[in-house]
């Protein structure tokens, strides 16, 4: 498995790189979009001494390679949408606190760059929602690879906030700032970023809401059991702009 991380690393970065702006982006601070065409997006973000650089390439027709380089770990995401398969591949240590807080400012820096919701590449599309799974990766444990497929399918949950069934549990869940289940943020239920109830992130990731992305928002599931909702999992939520709640 390690053999054929790296190969594919190795694969995905030369196609990506950019010479001489990478190194000129790596020297600052907060976001540096590197490159973006049809097929590839690479971005940066660095903050107090950490930085993350996010590629995403889609190497053949509707198959996508994205990784998440912090130096170490280095964190990649195969997804072939013509088979419905998807492989979480993790490599080195675990994700330390001071590289999971880069994890949001890169979303909201690479939501500002792509196009809106319905008008995105494949490679977009791919970027943001891997990205938005980044949030939920565990700190501080180690990571081991795992293959997820969206055949086992997921189930929608109402984008009304209120009580309902997330699968075996009754929990509020739903969109709005408010909609927290009496903690912690809101649009409990939401494959993505959550909101606050005094701050409104932009909206950002997918507006999918599933019972997987709910129960892991109460801590009944696992982020990995949430890994085909993330990167799957149809919108069926509008979103109603920036900086409002959604």
């Amino acid at each position: 498995m390690k053999k054929l991380f790296v190969a594919a690393i190795t694969m995905v970065m030369a196609m990506g790189c950019s010479d001489g702006p990478t190194q000129l982006a790596d020297e600052a601070e907060g976001f540096a979009l590197l490159k973006r065409d049809a097929t590839t997006l690479e971005a940066t973000y660095r903050s107090g001494g950490a930085s993350v650089r996010m590629l995403a390439v889609e190497t053949s027709a509707n198959v996508v390679e994205v990784t998440y380089d912090f130096g170490d770990p280095v964190i990649g995401f195969h997804i072939d949408y013509n088979q419905g398969v998807g492989k979480f591949m993790p490599e080195g240590s675990p994700l330390d606190a001071a590289q999971a807080q880069l994890v949001t400012p890169l979303l909201e820096g690479i939501s500002n760059a792509v196009a809106e919701e319905g008008q995105r590449t494949r490679t977009e599309d791919a970027a943001m929602r891997q990205t938005s799974f980044m949030q939920i990766v565990p700190v501080g444990e180690l990571l081991s690879p795992y293959q997820y497929v969206s055949a086992r399918g997921w189930t929608h949950i109402s984008c009304t906030c209120g009580s309902q069934n997330i699968g075996g549990y009754t929990r509020q869940a739903g969109r709005g700032c408010g909609c927290t289940g009496g903690s912690g943020q809101g649009c409990k239920g939401r494959c993505g970023q959550g909101c606050g109830i005094t701050s409104t992130p932009a909206c950002v990731g997918t507006t999918a809401y599933t019972q997987d992305c709910a129960k892991h928002d109460y801590g009944l599931g696992s982020f990995s059991a949430a890994s085909d909702d993330y990167t799957f999992a149809s919108n069926n939520c509008s979103c109603s702009g920036v900086g409002t709640c959604y």
